[in-house]
């Protein structure tokens, strides 16, 4: 049976060897690289230790996140809505989504101006969506009353 050894590659000017590394024991930042080459080593795990990079790494993430939301929150109010606010109830999923991951994922590696300024950018993201909901359902309304009785 093989025993599960980590070790850990540390690149030196004179030095080129192999170090044992308790990485359990590391307190970083984990990342699954997703990235597959041929006739290169397989990574299934990395853990990122330096702060300025694990910052830099959760700005990428959250940033990406936020400009998908973004796009589909430009998506949803440009598109002529069916009636219904599916598209609106959407967007708020989402936004809850990208403030509860931001919250419990990467709120121990993100500065904390970055933070709150992200979640200031989602409330008001939630507060313009939540307005045309509204708006669409008093319109609903209005529509749905005002109509000729027999």
């Amino acid at each position: 049976m093989p025993v599960n050894q980590r070790y850990l590659i540390v690149k030196e000017k004179n030095s080129k060897e192999i170090k044992y590394f308790e990485y359990d024991k590391i307190a970083g930042y984990d990342i699954k690289p997703n990235a597959k080459i041929k006739d290169a080593i397989n990574v299934n795990k990395m853990i990122l230790i330096n702060p300025s990079l694990i910052h830099k790494m959760v700005d990428k993430k959250v940033s990406k996140r936020f400009e998908q939301l973004l796009r589909l929150i430009t998506y949803v109010f440009e598109s002529p809505d069916d009636g219904t606010g599916s598209g609106y109830r959407q967007v708020l999923d989402e936004i809850s989504k990208l403030r509860t991951e931001a919250n419990n994922k990467y709120r121990a590696y993100m500065e904390e101006e970055k933070y709150e300024l992200l979640l200031k950018q989602l409330g008001l993201l939630e507060y313009e969506t939540k307005a045309r909901l509204e708006t669409l359902y008093e319109i609903y309304q209005n529509s749905y009353y005002s109509g000729k009785s027999r």
